[in-house]
């Protein structure tokens, strides 16, 4: 089983902090797609870190688009990629790309759980979908049939995503990254948990890590919790 850590940014003073003897780093976002690396960034970390590299990509516009192809032969120099994928433009684009390994991210992922089996095996097999990304044990069912290893992320299960950031106001096609090592916790009498927003995302926190995933990816806590 593969141990990975979610790189909540790519900055020079994260990428100095990772921990040694780390094999596996995902950078990037699932749910903004303003929380992908630079392309300077992204090279700093090639350079820095050893391992395998996975990059995390969320629902794109064409712009986002753009930036994820200007990282794609950054990231892939000195290795094999893995690009996690939940933008069907992106699944075209990495479909005419060899050498990168592609994982069904998670908000796509409760997409293909509902798809005809038939439907859904030949998705996953025109944009060579080698995986699937999964917080959520109840999806696991739904997704067993089609026999790719799973990626289990833990503490934190993605509940719902927004593009209004939450944190700014305003839309996400520009962003000044105030979210950045802040969490911030939601209480309701009519939301059984209490409710963490990370980024542009909303998540329950509490699950561990899952010991029959072919890798699990732990996201540290936030360097600021906010009640």
């Amino acid at each position: 089983m593969e141990k990975a850590l979610a790189l909540e940014t790519c900055s020079p003073e994260a990428v100095g902090a990772l921990p040694r003897g780390l094999s596996a780093v995902v950078a990037g976002s699932e749910f903004c797609a303003n929380l992908l690396p630079s392309p300077a960034e992204a090279a700093a970390l090639r350079r820095a870190f050893k391992g395998r590299i996975t990059l995390a990509t969320g629902l794109l516009t064409e712009a986002a688009l753009g930036r994820v192809k200007k990282l794609l032969p950054v990231l892939s120099r000195g290795g094999g990629l893995e690009v996690i994928a939940n933008d069907l433009g992106l699944l075209e684009t990495l479909r005419r790309r060899r050498g990168i390994k592609v994982s069904c991210g998670r908000i796509l992922a409760h997409r293909v759980k509902i798809m005809p089996e038939d439907y859904a095996r030949g998705f996953l097999a025109r944009y060579r979908i080698s995986g699937f990304e999964v917080d959520d044990a109840a999806v696991i069912g739904r997704l067993e049939p089609y026999g790719l290893p799973l990626s289990w992320h833990y503490p934190f299960r993605y509940a719902t995503v927004t593009r209004f950031c939450p944190w700014e106001n305003r839309w996400a096609e520009s962003c000044g990254r105030s979210c950045l090592g802040r969490a911030r916790r939601f209480v309701s009498p009519r939301v059984p948990k209490p409710l963490w927003l990370r980024g542009c995302a909303y998540f329950v926190k509490g699950q561990g890590p899952r010991g029959a995933a072919a890798r699990n990816v732990f996201t540290p806590p936030a360097a600021k919790n906010e009640v």
